[in-house]
């Protein structure tokens, strides 16, 4: 081997790349969850109530409570709880008991929510731009690598 340098960066390069692949087919999942609300939504903050639990053969998905208008008013005050399975409880985020959470739901059904990320995490949008950057990173050392 009389570039030892070159195998080293392609490494390198093949491993950003993989990580930013990986981080960008996670953060478009957690992006394509807002299409199943089906409206732009108004952003809230509420909390997990319940964890997801499997009891015997049952799965019991995870429940969020916050608050929002009430049903068929969605220009009154923000002042009914709501307690439901929001649309993507198969996202990538932690749901746990108590976990806070940044939600959006429907303005016409409050009933009708999404949660976009918990409250300790990076929105999907800021982790798509990091990994697409990593991505392209791995990608430009692995070109420079080569020539």
């Amino acid at each position: 081997m009389s570039q030892p340098w070159r195998t080293a960066l392609l490494l390198f390069s093949a491993f950003w790349t993989f990580i930013g692949a990986h981080g960008t087919h996670a953060a478009l999942r957690a992006r394509r969850s807002l299409a199943r609300l089906g409206a732009r939504g108004v952003r809230t903050r509420g909390e997990v109530a319940n964890s997801p639990r499997r009891v015997g053969t049952s799965y019991h998905p995870p429940q969020i409570r916050y608050q929002a208008p009430p049903l068929g008013h969605p220009a009154a005050p923000t002042t009914q709880t709501y307690r439901q399975v929001p649309l993507n409880c198969d996202s990538p985020n932690a749901l746990y008991r108590g976990t806070p959470v940044i939600l959006r739901y429907d303005p016409e059904d409050p009933r009708r929510a999404v949660v976009i990320r918990t409250a300790k995490s990076y929105s999907p949008t800021a982790n798509l731009v990091w990994c697409v950057f990593s991505m392209a990173f791995g990608i430009g050392l692995g070109v420079l690598s080569l020539l």
